[in-house]
């Protein structure tokens, strides 16, 4: 088996605090497995532009995050069947709360959240 290339900048700059999910260390910007929420060392190698590889996470052998590839209409579907994998998208992978903006992304979406299984579990 050929040792793959080794990955960009862009991908080793995500691999800091890699360790177990609930660990003290390094809370930061270390992504999670979004089936099991374990923390990886990252979730893409990128070989060129365009040309990205997954990787799998340690712990349950499944892709790490397959929702990188997933257009935001494909995310926002499985929000709204709150489907726990696409929550662990959106909050450890792809927010990032050290900026205002965000921050108020967060309170719109956990309000929405609350609002949508309000007229779920009020219609059902």
């Amino acid at each position: 088996r050929a040792a793959a290339p080794a990955p960009t900048a862009r991908c080793r700059a995500r691999a800091d605090g890699f360790g177990a999910m609930g660990d003290d260390g390094a809370e930061g910007e270390a992504p999670r497995c979004v089936g099991c929420g374990r923390r990886v060392r990252t979730l893409f190698v990128q070989y060129s532009p365009g040309n990205i590889r997954l990787m799998k996470c340690d712990v349950c052998k499944a892709v790490a995050d397959p929702y990188i590839e997933c257009e935001f209409m494909i995310i926002l579907i499985d929000l709204i069947l709150h489907k726990t994998r696409a929550y662990r998208h959106l909050l450890f992978n792809k927010l990032h709360i050290g900026s205002s903006l965000d921050k108020g992304i967060l309170c719109q979406f956990i309000l929405m959240h609350i609002v949508l299984d309000a007229c779920i579990h009020f219609h059902l």
